[in-house]
């Protein structure tokens, strides 16, 4: 008789041989389901669900966390804290009548608030629009540095401007841009503000 083991491509005839072949089969087998097992728990089964479930809450408390800040951003413009002024409203007007030709008096009211507490001005322009809705500097009527800081406690401050020459007859609204130097971790930094914008009639000269 010819050996029971198996050659080529044969399968074993004798009982041991085929339950050994059989052995490596389902070995091979057991081996190619587990892989596929771990495939699968890992794309669609619960290995998947944790990730995405992880991945979700991620997602979502950075959107929180970004909510929150816009939130503390938009309280703190609402309460005047991203600013370093702060104007009561109605206490701040222009010196009227006005006529073509003369400079223009702000009666501005004004605090610094903790943003700003320890910022110095150094520049300030007035921004005046006529009719034609086109913001237009003027000049400050005392050339040089500036002189004066105001603190915490509301101040009122008399400014004289000179406004642009070819501002029309009518209805007028000016406001200060503010550029301030502030105490910062690297030393300093240039903060911009403004006032608000304040009317006034320009009446013809003569």
């Amino acid at each position: 008789m010819g050996d029971d083991s198996m050659t080529g491509d044969s399968f074993p005839r004798s009982w041991s041989g085929r339950i050994i072949e059989l052995a490596k089969i389902i070995g091979a087998v057991s081996i190619i389901v587990s892989a596929a097992i771990g495939v699968w728990a890992g794309t669609v089964g619960p290995a998947k669900q944790l990730y995405d479930a992880a991945v979700q809450f991620v997602d979502d408390f950075e959107r929180m966390r970004a909510d929150v800040e816009q939130l503390k951003h938009d309280v703190a413009r609402a309460n005047g804290e991203d600013r370093v002024i702060r104007q009561p409203d109605g206490l701040s007007y222009i010196r009227e009548p006005v006529k073509v030709g003369e400079n223009v008096v702000m009666i501005m009211v004004a605090a610094r608030t903790k943003l700003g507490a320890d910022c110095r001005l150094t520049e300030w322009v007035p921004i005046f629009t006529d009719e034609f809705n086109i913001p237009t500097p003027g000049r400050r009527a005392m050339a040089g540095p500036v002189r004066r800081q105001i603190g915490s406690d509301l101040q009122t401050l008399r400014i004289e401007m000179i406004p642009p020459e070819r501002l029309r007859p009518g209805r007028i609204t000016v406001y200060l841009t503010l550029t301030y130097e502030c105490p910062s971790a690297n030393g300093t930094t240039t903060l911009q503000d403004r006032t608000v914008s304040l009317p006034y009639q320009l009446l013809p000269a003569g």
